[in-house]
């Protein structure tokens, strides 16, 4: 029995039992669906960065970068930090005021209207069960290496670990676990990452090291970075940088307005938490992301050209780092995945039952029975379309959030600053930024229309129809006296969180978050902008 499986099989053993625990607490759907509203900054932070990062960071990331495309990881981090701080600001501290128990729900509120809550419903489970099957599927893989079982038996303990408590507790234990699966896999990565650096030479001289290394990808630390691995064509530095740019975009509004992150403001203990709780996100966006990619191109100069470099972070656990820890760290990737499973199938199991089915319920031990059992149904439904083995992690999960990002950008930032936007309005806007991004993507896809890249990407005409069906949708009728007074409500502070004290400490995290935006730019131009320039004033020096 190896020591990895050991610590595999323990963490998971731990994850059901706090889960399974905290399931113990829930006596209402209140409780199941958003934690009684009264979760702590940490628990928050927490389960915020734990369910975004999942095996995508640790694989189909990782791997992107170690092929060439760190420019455009650490681009697409920026954005996709900053949209944890827009998406509270602008959106999700008010969503919170609704006090209402998923997002399609409060779409549903907002605009009186059945159909707007079924509609965002209906595109809420076609994401998320996109990223469902993505995180299980990879989750799965790494599990049949780590414990040395067939693929499809580690599919099936991926299924059953978080399924466990995640049917039992609903969110009450996924943010439970959420938070000790982000504790872990923090940890060990920057314990892990030192170990790393020194094989390849030390992090100071790492990105020299790199430049004079011919295995390292053509362009690596361009600014328009490796062409093939950036969606570009060979010297097509536009289309490069609008690669980063346009994904960076996209996972700025997902990040911002989507049920799996902004969804978790509604369990946050008020909007300071929320508020707080989104800037350590955006801080551990950009500063452990961008430290994760670095170690995965460390792995560059002691083992160049990995024929599979999904595994990059796997191999050098295996390779580059002392056995326990390489160990945790494995433990840690494992954990990833298993609380984004955990928080996707919690929202698509939470928005069939009380936004698609509209089912009646005798009670709320009736609904929350009849959640429990529908939540079990969607698990299974996951498990078996991951025994489909539907393509790459990466693809899969960046696909889902486009969908989400085409479709309710215009809604969600709509619902809380337009007094025009009508029922109608809204209903068109999501169908137009769903069926828009939908048939481009296709076409696109299967080759058969190749404008659509940059401001024609499948993701951007989603949203131009999108944004013009909400204003066609809203001309020649006006917002009902109901959904004018749910915007009243939602502009509304509420007493509780006007306290003073209160607000010098969420300004602390505030200021905290800008000191680090100014620590981030020193770092990058001091030990990246800096020997790129004089490694290429060198080259230039000795060329003919």
């Amino acid at each position: 029995m190896s020591l990895q499986f050991i610590v595999v099989m323990l963490s998971i053993l731990v994850y059901i039992a706090v889960g399974l625990h905290a399931g113990r607490k829930v006596k209402n759907t209140a409780d199941y669906y958003v934690s009684g509203r009264q979760a702590p900054t940490l628990l928050i932070a927490g389960t915020l960065f734990a369910s975004m990062l999942s095996t995508n960071g640790f694989m189909g990331d990782t791997a992107w970068t170690y092929s060439g495309a760190i420019v455009n990881a650490v681009t697409l981090n920026a954005f996709c930090g900053a949209g944890y701080v827009i998406g509270v600001l602008f959106f999700g501290r008010y969503l919170r005021r609704t006090e209402k128990l998923t997002m399609p729900e409060y779409f549903g509120n907002r605009f009186n209207s059945k159909a707007v809550q079924k509609a965002a419903g209906v595109i809420t489970v076609l994401s998320i069960t996109s990223y469902l099957l993505a995180v299980t599927t990879g989750t799965g893989i790494l599990l049949s290496e780590l414990i040395n079982v067939n693929v499809n038996v580690g599919f099936f303990i991926a299924w059953v670990c978080f399924t466990s408590f995640t049917f039992y507790s609903g969110s009450s234990g996924v943010i439970i676990t959420d938070t000790i699966m982000f504790l872990l896999f923090l940890g060990a990565t920057v314990i892990a990452g030192p170990y790393m650096f020194s094989e390849a030479g030390g992090l100071s001289n790492l990105m020299t090291t790199l430049l004079n290394n011919p295995e390292t990808p053509a362009g690596m630390f361009a600014y328009h970075g490796n062409f093939g691995q950036a969606g570009a064509a060979e010297g097509d530095k536009f289309g490069a940088v609008m690669y980063g740019l346009i994904y960076g975009l996209i996972w700025l509004i997902t990040v911002g307005i989507s049920p799996w992150q902004a969804g978790r403001n509604m369990m946050a203990k008020n909007e300071h938490v929320a508020l707080r709780s989104s800037t350590v996100a955006c801080v551990c966006t950009t500063f452990f992301l961008t430290y994760l990619y670095l170690m995965s191109i460390s792995v560059i100069p002691v083992m160049p050209a990995m024929e599979d470099s999904n595994r990059v972070i796997i191999w050098a656990a295996y390779n580059m780092m002392p056995k326990l820890l390489g160990c945790l760290v494995l433990a840690g990737i494992m954990a990833a995945g298993l609380s984004s499973a955990s928080t996707f199938l919690s929202v698509v199991g939470f928005t069939v039952t009380n936004d698609i089915f509209g089912l009646k319920f005798k009670d709320d031990r009736d609904k929350l029975v009849k959640t429990r059992i529908i939540m079990l149904a969607v698990s299974i439904v996951a498990l078996l379309l991951a025994y489909g083995k539907f393509g790459s992690i990466r693809i899969i999960s960046w696909f889902a959030s486009t969908i989400i990002a085409s479709s309710w950008c215009v809604v969600a930032f709509g619902s809380i600053w337009s007094k025009r936007l009508t029922a109608r309005g809204a209903l068109w806007s999501m169908a137009a930024g769903f069926l828009g991004f939908i048939v481009t993507k296709c076409l696109a896809g299967f080759g058969v229309v190749s404008i659509f890249k940059n401001f024609l990407d499948p993701f951007f005409i989603g949203l131009y129809l999108s944004a013009i069906f909400a204003v066609l949708g809203s001309m020649g009728n006006s917002p009902s006296k109901e959904e004018a007074s749910v915007l009243e409500k939602i502009h509304t502070i509420p007493p509780s969180i006007l306290s003073m004290a209160e607000y010098k400490r969420t300004f602390t995290y505030a200021n905290m978050l800008i000191a680090l935006g100014l620590v981030v730019i020193v770092l990058l131009i001091a030990f990246w902008a800096v020997p790129y320039n004089n490694f290429l004033a060198a080259a230039a020096s000795v060329a003919p």
